[in-house]
């Protein structure tokens, strides 16, 4: 499936190509093999690494030209390092709630606000 939105997708689609799930899962395994004596710095260099490399991973292997999914898919890998506890369980910015609301909000809304047509979000 090519991740890049096109003008006629259903809202399932849109949502399963916002999800970065490459990066996620990237995310997921690296935490995994990090000791827990260097967890803190580990997963914060990871978790910035992928976050810089998630653009750059769209457009050049996902040929994504869409801006603002390219956009809304970076910061969608923030949600989900916020929710996973990432590096901000480490730096003492996690509550476990607001990691679940935010991931509930943020994958309901934002497939409604990009709009394929531009790759922009929609305007309100």
């Amino acid at each position: 499936m090519a991740r890049e939105i096109q003008t006629v997708q259903s809202y399932q689609d849109r949502m399963l190509k916002l999800i970065p799930t490459e990066i996620v899962g990237a995310y997921m395994a690296l935490q995994g093999v990090v000791p827990p004596a260097y967890a803190k710095w580990a997963t914060l260099i990871a978790g910035v690494l992928l976050v810089a490399l998630t653009p750059l991973y769209l457009t050049r292997l996902q040929q994504v030209r869409r801006t603002g999914q390219v956009v809304m898919t970076t910061i969608a890998v923030v949600v989900w390092l916020y929710t996973l506890g990432g590096p901000f369980q480490y730096w003492g910015l996690y509550q476990p709630w607001i990691g679940s609301v935010l991931l509930v909000l943020w994958t309901l809304i934002v497939p409604l606000a990009v709009n394929p047509k531009t790759g922009a979000p929609a305007p309100a």
